[in-house]
């Protein structure tokens, strides 16, 4: 097996931030779906928008705390997964497909980052800031300044993803090569 270019310190400032800010993004999710969906969700609604976001962040959270950016490859693939199936109900098709290449591109680096294949973690840090600072300053202060913004219970899922993207932004530039 090739030897990782790329270790994070499980003690250090971005590993801690991570993990922080994926627990933040479950908890919110959790309050968001209990006040939202309740004992009104079905099988399939539970399952997509709280059983595996909450368990990709807790997994990312337990694995980036021990240093272990290869097993980090499960939650960010569960993460990428709770995308692509939230993207399947976009009324675009052509917002869905270019969503679904964008998590399949995001999976992928960072496999490849965290498997040793890329020689840089720019690509995967750009991939998870830009999209971040899209959002922030793009889509989400547009709606803020809607005519009707969207209530707290409405944002909180926005939110949450903003904290997970955030997470791994931090994350991989908080990545050191290995000496």
């Amino acid at each position: 097996m090739r030897s990782a270019l790329f270790s994070i310190d499980p003690k250090g400032a971005p590993a801690r931030a991570c993990a922080g800010l994926v627990l933040a993004s479950a908890a919110v999710r959790l309050v968001w779906f209990c006040i939202s969906r309740g004992t009104a969700a079905d099988a399939y609604t539970l399952i997509v928008h709280l059983v595996v976001p909450f368990l990709s962040c807790a997994l990312l959270a337990a694995f980036i705390l021990r240093g272990a950016l290869r097993l980090c490859t499960i939650p960010v693939g569960l993460g990428c997964l709770f995308f692509v199936l939230k993207a399947l109900s976009f009324p675009s098709r052509i917002h869905t497909v270019l969503c679904c290449i964008l998590y399949t591109l995001v999976f992928s680096l960072y496999a490849a980052t965290a498997f040793g294949l890329l020689k840089t973690r720019v690509p995967l840090g750009l991939v998870f800031t830009l999209p971040l600072l899209y959002h922030i300053f793009v889509e989400d202060l547009a709606k803020l300044r809607a005519p009707v913004p969207p209530t707290l219970v409405e944002w909180m899922p926005e939110f949450s993803v903003l904290l997970i993207m955030a997470a791994l932004a931090t994350a991989a530039w908080g990545m050191k090569k290995r000496e």
